[in-house]
């Protein structure tokens, strides 16, 4: 699959659209974005990758939410991105993320694993 689909694919496939209520764990995120990856441009089509955008959706959602609170609170916030449409997360990044996680940690929700990243990408200075 040439580069450029298979970046914009795993963008999509990391990055918001629908919600849901599952939570998966970060080995599983990683087995079906490793999944859509193998289907190449009809991943977009794929039940997979919806469940995977969804997923991805609640969590980021969760994460802003929880940002938020901790920037209105005052006190220490968990990590400072940037504000929301001004950051770019690709779907590359997170995935070398998963899979650089020892065995212990792929089997955390996908929720810390995201938490845990967004820490490592944007930590409050």
């Amino acid at each position: 699959m040439n580069g450029a689909v298979r970046s914009a694919m795993l963008a999509t496939v990391a990055i918001l659209s629908t919600g849901a209520t599952s939570e998966m764990t970060a080995a599983q995120f990683l087995a079906a974005m490793n999944k859509a990856e193998s289907l190449g441009p009809a991943a977009l089509m794929s039940s997979d990758v919806r469940a995977l955008r969804a997923e991805s959706d609640r969590v980021l959602t969760l994460y802003r939410s929880d940002i938020a609170k901790q920037a209105k609170a005052g006190g220490p916030r968990h990590s400072c991105p940037p504000p929301k449409g001004e950051g770019k997360m690709k779907g590359e990044e997170l995935k070398n993320y998963l899979t650089k996680l020892p065995a212990a940690k792929q089997k955390q929700p996908f929720r810390t694993a995201l938490y845990d990243f967004m820490k490592q990408k944007y930590p409050c200075k």
